[in-house]
């Protein structure tokens, strides 16, 4: 998440833009008029699959990744102890869409938290502290090798993007940690940082669809992705969901499985770049990507539609 009053003015001299991201089909229209903007990959579908595409806080599947690796291969324990101040010490106010306050909100850690409760706090409210904290504290060379390219840390590159910081990121989150002292950026209008958010978070679709796959048959991570299916309403007996999207401004991802009764599980790799102001706001809104992944693993008919206009 990446939502801040700088998003609200329009941006002068901007071209026309298509119509809303209401619901499914809207979805696949945009998908059919910008193919070269979108990647899908799924069970019968591989477009744009090895293209790096930037998926936003989809990436932190990785991390998800990583951490599930050190809990089985014992190299960290869910009930270690992290301070919130240091926790507190990764955040930077108002580039979250305040994640941050959400999670603290909701886990009452007190003076300290539990590893597992920061993860959680990185996939349900997609808190990029959290996510920050987890690389440093599992490497960022275990991330590479997961994601096979560089994740980048989330507040090192906004420090560097739009903050007084000319280091290299890593350097300069680092530098931000040390001096625990949290900065309030000034953040620029839509169309600057759309056009940041096309150079981090990048991952080959393909190798974001091979993680999916791979935590969805790990007890550890399956059981952080699917907390949805603990929300008022959510059936799993209907249809299971795991999930972990993302937004950034001019980007709307979600990688998502589904699992339906009589029916092999099915994992979704979406991620749109290039949204136009008006288009994204849409999107973020509606969770129109959210009911298309939904609705191909649910409706034959509209899979191979998005099948064929993809051909």
């Amino acid at each position: 998440m990446f939502l801040t009053a700088a998003l609200a003015a329009p941006v002068t001299g901007a071209v026309a833009v298509p119509a809303d991201l209401k619901d499914a089909e809207s979805v696949l229209a945009y998908i059919q008029a910008h193919p070269d903007d979108v990647a899908l990959v799924t069970q019968g579908i591989s477009h744009n699959a090895d293209r790096l595409a930037p998926v936003a806080s989809a990436i932190k599947l990785v991390h998800l990744a990583a951490y599930a690796d050190a809990v089985r291969e014992g190299k960290v324990k869910p009930g270690e102890r992290v301070p919130v101040a240091l926790w507190n010490s990764y955040y930077l106010p108002g580039t979250d869409g305040g994640a941050h306050e959400a999670a603290l909100k909701r886990l009452k850690p007190g003076a300290s938290a539990t590893l597992d409760q920061v993860v959680s706090a990185m996939i349900e409210e997609s808190d990029n502290a959290a996510a920050d904290l987890l690389r440093d504290r599992l490497g960022p060379g275990t991330l590479r090798k997961i994601a096979q390219t560089h994740v980048g840390s989330y507040t090192g590159e906004m420090l560097r993007a739009f903050g007084d910081c000319t280091l290299p990121a890593d350097t300069c989150l680092k530098n931000y940690v040390k001096a625990g002292k949290q900065v309030h950026l000034t953040l620029p209008a839509f169309a600057r940082q759309a056009a940041w958010t096309a150079t981090v978070n990048r991952i080959e679709p393909g190798v974001l669809h091979d993680v999916l796959a791979g935590l969805r048959k790990d007890k550890t991570a399956s059981r952080h992705l699917e907390w949805p299916m603990r929300q008022p309403g959510a059936d799993p007996g209907k249809l299971l969901i795991g999930t972990k999207g993302g937004t950034l401004p001019g980007v709307i991802s979600e990688a998502m499985y589904t699992v339906r009764p009589g029916d092999k599980p099915r994992e979704t790799i979406l991620a749109l770049r290039r949204l136009p102001e008006t288009t994204w706001y849409s999107g973020i809104r509606s969770y129109a990507h959210q009911q298309f992944i939904a609705r191909m693993a649910t409706d034959t008919a509209f899979f191979e539609k998005v099948r064929a206009a993809l051909k």
